[in-house]
């Protein structure tokens, strides 16, 4: 029984592993798929779906191409999003522009020539009305930006710590030459905005009161 339950475990790890795997995917099929290329570092994305609400994660796979000379890097575990009510675009934005309090984030080093497919999310907070109006103003649009380090050679040492002591959760602190050095260095990468549909969730109380009735007066 020991056995036969080790053997039933190991399959289900494999079987998990492969599914992670087979989702760490950008289909370049995908109608809704965006796209970005600045100075030779291509970016494609993909989202989980294209059907979002406030306070649920909205999740991106997307895939970096560098067909520089030379290393990038990305902080591929800072994400934040915001939005904007004139154009109706979410923006998720991936990696630090800004380096939060000063210290080193993880970084994931793309080598020239290579790809790497990586996922992030982030939660959207944002204050819609649940009783919609023609008036409502609603997220229509998601859009992808992704922060890349053009130079790592400033972090490298750093970077080294962080490979060697992946387990540590001690901060490292930057210098300010470093500081600097990374905000230089920094660079955006817009994708084209992607179409979604906002979902509202059920009214309040408060204002389902304000709704008429079915075949009321006002």
């Amino acid at each position: 029984m020991k056995s036969s339950k080790a053997v039933f475990a190991a399959a289900a790890v494999v079987v998990f592993v492969s599914g992670v795997a087979r989702a760490a995917h950008v289909d370049m099929n995908d109608p809704k798929r965006a796209l970005g290329r600045e100075d030779d570092v291509r970016i494609d994305a993909q989202l989980a779906t294209d059907n979002i609400s406030s306070n649920s994660p909205i999740s991106v796979t997307y895939q970096i191409e560098n067909l520089t000379s030379h290393s990038v890097g990305i902080a591929d575990r800072v994400s934040d999003i915001s939005y904007d009510t004139e154009s109706q675009t979410l923006t998720l934005s991936i990696g630090s522009e800004v380096p939060a309090n000063g210290t080193m984030p993880h970084l994931t080093i793309v080598n020239p020539g290579e790809k790497r497919v990586l996922t992030s999310a982030a939660v959207p907070h944002v204050n819609v009305p649940s009783m919609r109006t023609p008036f409502t103003v609603v997220p229509r649009y998601v859009q992808v930006k992704v922060n890349i380090l053009r130079d790592i050679a400033p972090f490298e040492k750093l970077i080294a710590q962080q490979v060697e002591a992946a387990v540590s959760t001690r901060a490292q602190t930057l210098s300010d030459a470093q500081f600097e050095q990374w905000i230089e260095s920094s660079d955006a990468i817009f994708l084209n905005s992607i179409p979604v549909r906002w979902n509202a969730g059920r009214p309040s109380a408060v204002e389902a009161s304000y709704a008429a009735p079915v075949g009321g007066t006002f």
